[in-house]
Parts: C-alpha cells; sequence; structure tokens
C-alpha cells in the first residue's frame, strides 16, 4: 500500500513514474492485516505508558500517532466509500483483566473525542453492568464478566484497497509493473541519474530515474542491501498471524488475551478474521502462522466464550505478514514498538519509506512526494 500510495501521489501532480513489484500487487502485508482502518485505541494505552515513565516525547508520538490516523480513517472512508466502511467494535470488560473498568471507558471517550475533531463521530455506548453486556454478547464468559463498550471504527479489504490505489495511479499516467523485481540500482553520479536493474519474466531491463523511492514494507533492508552491505538495519520486523473462522459473534470485538496483548474478531460476511499475533521474523519472503500462534488465538477465545469450543479443525484459512516498524534506538519489546512511519535519505540519495501503516498511506505519500519535490 505505500508504494502503490506514492504512485498514486506522484503521478497525481504530474510526475512521471515507474511501479515495481517483484510479485503481485498486495502480496505482502497489504493483503494479511486485520482489515482495519483505524486510530489504534490501543496506542493510548501506549502513550499513557509512556508519559507514565516520563518519556514524553515517546508519548506524545503516540497520542500524536492515535489522532493522525482517525484524521486519515475518516479521510479514506470519504475517498473510497465503496471500500472503506464503518464498523462497530464491542470492548468486553473482566474482573480479571489488566484494564479497569474506568480506564477502558476513559479510553474509549477520549478516543471519541480526538474523532470528533475530524468530523461527526458516534459516540461509545457503555454498558455498565454485566447484564447489559450479555444482552449485546450472550456468548460471553458471565463469571468473568463485568460491563463493555461499543466504539465506531472502519473495516476495508485491504486487497481490493492496494488495487484501486493502483488503478488510480495507473489513470493518471503511472506505469506499473508486477513481476518486476528489483536486482540492484546504482546512482550513476556524471549523468545524475539512477540505473535501476528489473528482473521481468525472460528478460532483464534497465531503467533510468531522476528520484528513487524504496517503499518496499518488510523488505526495505533487503533492497537497500542490493546496493551493498548496510552499516545497519532501518526496520524491526515483527510477523503477525491471523485466522478466518466461521462468524461465530453478533460484533467484531477488541479483546485482551492472557499476557495483556489486544487481539481482535473481526466479522466479514459470514467470516470470523482473528488475530494478531507478534514475534520478530526476519524472512518476510518466508512468513507461516506457526502452530503456537494457533494455540495462542485459540485458546485466548477460549477464555471469552468457554461455551464454544474452538479447535484446530475449525479454522478455514489462516495468514501471516510482517509490520515493517521502524528500529527504535532502544530495545524494546513488540507492542511497545512506534506505529508511527518514518521517511529517510541515504548517501546517495535514495528515499527510504518504512513503517507505513495500512491506515496512514496517504499521509506517508503526501509526505515521501513533498519531500521528492523540495529536494
Amino acid at each position: 500500500i505505500a508504494g502503490a500510495a506514492i504512485a498514486d501521489e506522484a503521478s497525481a501532480r504530474g510526475l512521471r513514474v515507474v511501479l515495481f513489484e517483484k510479485n503481485t500487487f498486495g502480496s505482502g502485508t497489504s493483503s494479511k492485516s486485520s482489515k482495519l482502518i483505524h486510530g489504534g485505541i490501543r496506542y493510548l494505552e501506549t502513550a499513557w505508558q509512556a508519559f507514565k515513565r516520563f518519556d514524553f516525547l515517546e508519548g506524545f508520538k503516540n497520542f500524536r500517532f492515535v489522532f493522525v490516523s482517525l484524521q486519515q480513517s475518516r479521510l479514506l472512508q470519504k475517498t473510497w466509500p465503496n471500500l472503506v466502511k464503518p464498523i462497530a467494535l464491542f470492548i468486553p470488560i473482566l474482573k480479571k483483566g489488566n484494564r479497569s473498568r474506568w480506564t477502558v471507558y476513559a479510553g474509549c471517550w477520549i478516543y471519541f473525542v480526538l474523532a470528533s475533531f475530524s468530523g461527526k463521530a458516534l459516540p461509545p455506548k457503555f454498558f455498565w453492568t454485566k447484564k447489559s453486556a450479555l444482552e449485546v454478547m450472550p456468548d460471553l464468559d458471565e463469571n468473568n464478566l463485568i460491563g463493555g463498550v461499543l466504539i465506531w471504527d472502519h473495516w476495508t479489504d485491504d486487497q481490493k484497497l492496494v488495487e484501486a490505489t493502483i488503478a488510480r495511479a495507473a489513470f493518471n499516467g503511472a506505469e506499473t509493473f508486477e513481476h518486476a523485481e528489483v536486482l540492484n540500482y546504482f546512482y550513476d553520479n556524471p549523468n545524475k541519474h539512477y540505473e535501476i536493474k528489473i528482473k521481468m519474466p525472460g528478460e532483464e531491463l534497465k531503467f533510468l530515474s531522476k528520484k528513487l523511492v524504496n517503499a518496499s514494507g518488510p523488505w526495505v533492508d533487503l533492497v537497500r542491501a542490493q546496493n551493498g552491505p548496510a552499516k545497519e538495519h532501518f526496520l524491526s520486523t515483527v510477523a503477525g498471524a491471523h485466522l478466518t473462522l466461521k462468524k461465530f459473534l453478533p460484533h467484531s470485538v477488541i479483546l485482551e488475551a492472557l499476557d495483556h496483548r489486544i487481539f481482535f474478531v473481526i466479522n466479514i460476511g459470514d467470516k470470523a478474521r482473528v488475530g494478531t499475533t507478534e514475534r520478530f521474523h526476519e524472512n518476510p519472503d518466508n512468513v507461516e502462522p506457526t502452530e503456537d500462534e494457533i494455540t495462542y488465538l485459540l485458546k485466548n477465545l477460549r477464555r471469552y466464550f468457554p461455551k464454544m469450543t474452538f479447535d484446530p479443525k475449525d479454522i478455514l484459512s489462516k495468514d501471516a505478514g510482517v509490520r515493517p516498524l521502524v528500529k527504535p534506538k532502544f530495545e524494546k519489546s513488540h507492542h511497545e514498538i512506534s506505529r508511527e512511519h518514518e521517511i529517510r535519505q541515504d548517501a546517495l540519495g535514495v528515499f527510504h519509506v518504512l513503517g507505513v501503516k495500512l491506515t496512514d498511506h496517504r499521509r506517508a505519500a503526501k509526505e515521501a512526494v513533498d519531500l521528492i519535490l523540495n529536494r
């Protein structure tokens, strides 16, 4: 989605654009998301934890990220109303959960207030008792339930969103190639242009360009290495798995796992998408859900819905993708790493676009093209 959006933005501004994809458009992480276009309510908690450590810069960074993501969510809904649609998300509150009733209610209210700054937003609906929460979600574990809250976000078909963005870029004149792998690139200083060597079915081609953008998601560091060994990695690559089951709930939900991580059950038609997980993973060309991840997701579903049986044989499909998170200066756990993107320009002048989330791709693309034109 990052490369697609940059091609779209650049071609819309009248630049001549060529886009290369070594597989098919959207075949990587961009078609293996949770399908949400959202502000990321859990990043409010990440911001709060940073503020409590007196890390005000990190706290503000995460707080601002939620705010701008909510703005982008509303913008995408207006731009692609046939692809980005509202979704209700129910959050059950447990007696033995890591987050208290008032923490969850306060977080949801702040989330609504931030969403309101970008347009009309639906307020959260609070369920103050176990009985009222069970009326919405009758299959929840009533012995551990004390209440709940309903919030609103958006969902999308991520693959179709990538394809629609590519199509619009092509309409504006961009040339877009699938099955076109970048073998290497270098800067021809005397002639002031980049030379990019591409492998396509049955042939190898060379392209010349005045500017070059590496927006290859979790492959960013691998593409950089084609020009020579890199002194440092730009990314922390974190894999996440999803399972698809038959729809089993009346609403999509946000749940807290036993290790206090947040995961989702997103209803899409007659199916439910369950995920995600987090683990460091170096090779984005070879990523599949592990047995541990499958067990983790099914076990945590059983915790909330003990009346239901969740078994590996119930899985209709499964997939995994790799998040291209910006590598932090100091070592952090998966969930503590900021989801904010960065754009870095190296000594050769190449722009490397890092850590773009599905929701935030338009903002990242605008920033990238602004940098290209300014420099």
